[in-house]
């Protein structure tokens, strides 16, 4: 993965000298997720969104702002629990189906998001900091399969990205949590496990992943978005965190997966259960071989991302700003 991402980067002529160095050391920070070790040696084969998940990870390299945002995780929830993880996404659905961003699919503009997301401590580890922030702004097509970054020189460059299935799949009658489940999972079963992979994920964590990507990535219609939130309790495993936290401090509801390696969170607004970002913390101690590094192990409990969104709006064009 190393190789592909040196071949990226020198690929690249506005990245150079020193922007090169510092791009390779981050490079696990913008994937956002834990590179696993597969319990034997699997084909290798490139994602089609993996060339874009190293572009990212170039220019979150040369992020646009960087600091220290302190939080404190003994504050008190801002609102009464909910009852249960149906009454999660009932709040949530019914939140996005008046989400004032939300609009028609359409070739011509571009969602524009903003996300602080905490940087890896000590690369290649991946454990990310708790205590240092980095800021992320992108622009995704309404037709849910380009990005926008800007390459950390001052130029937009934009890709082909996506978590393989797009906002237009989703928004075909019927739009249904069923629906949202059956297509996401037939998504998930034609999509390769790769090295780059959890290869001891189950079907049921790649579902939520995807829905965490839909959520956090792309432009979606008001319906889809609402039935994302309805299928999220379907998915056997899915539970509520009464009081969980955004890489912004920010106190809210987070639906909760476990799986055999990392615990997952998809983190509402405890006011009206909007979409605020992500957690992911190891679960177990787990081994793995990092490219070109010594063998490592990371221990139970260490977080492994944390982000949240600050805005969301849609623009004109890529590099626009609301």
């Amino acid at each position: 993965m190393m190789d592909e991402f040196g071949r990226f980067l020198d690929a690249t002529p506005a990245i150079t000298g020193e922007a090169k160095e510092a791009a390779r050391t981050r490079l696990l920070q913008a994937i956002r997720e834990p590179v696993p070790t597969p319990p034997m040696p699997l084909p290798r084969r490139r994602r089609p969104h993996l060339a874009w998940r190293l572009a990212l990870a170039a220019s979150v390299a040369l992020a646009v702002s960087a600091g220290v945002l302190a939080v404190r995780g003994d504050e008190q929830p801002a609102t009464t629990p909910v009852a249960s993880v149906q009454e999660l996404g009932d709040k949530a659905a019914r939140s996005a189906e008046t989400d004032p961003y939300e609009t028609t699919p359409s070739p011509g503009r571009w969602l524009y998001v903003k996300q602080t997301i905490a940087p890896l401590r000590k690369e290649p580890e991946p454990e990310v900091d708790r205590d240092k922030r980095i800021t992320l702004e992108t622009w995704h097509s309404l037709d849910g399969k380009q990005i926008a970054l800007d390459d950390g020189r001052g130029k937009l460059v934009i890709e082909e990205y996506g978590p393989g299935i797009t906002a237009a799949d989703l928004d075909k009658a019927p739009v249904t949590p069923e629906e949202m489940i059956a297509r996401i999972g037939a998504s998930v079963d034609a999509t390769p496990v790769t090295e780059f992979d959890d290869a001891d994920a189950t079907r049921q964590e790649r579902i939520f992943r995807t829905i965490s990507r839909l959520l956090g990535e792309q432009p979606l219609v008001a319906d889809v978005r609402a039935a994302l939130f309805r299928a999220l309790p379907m998915i056997e495993g899915v539970s509520v965190k009464q009081d969980a936290i955004d890489a912004a401090g920010r106190h809210g509801v987070a639906f909760h997966y476990a799986g055999a390696w990392e615990r997952l969170e998809i983190i509402v607004s405890a006011q009206d259960y909007r979409f605020l970002g992500t957690y992911g913390e190891s679960v177990a101690d787990r081994t793995f071989n990092p490219p070109g590094g010594a063998t490592r192990t990371v221990k139970a409990g260490t977080p492994l991302v944390w982000s949240a969104r600050m805005t969301a709006k849609v623009v004109d064009k890529p590099g626009d700003q609301p």
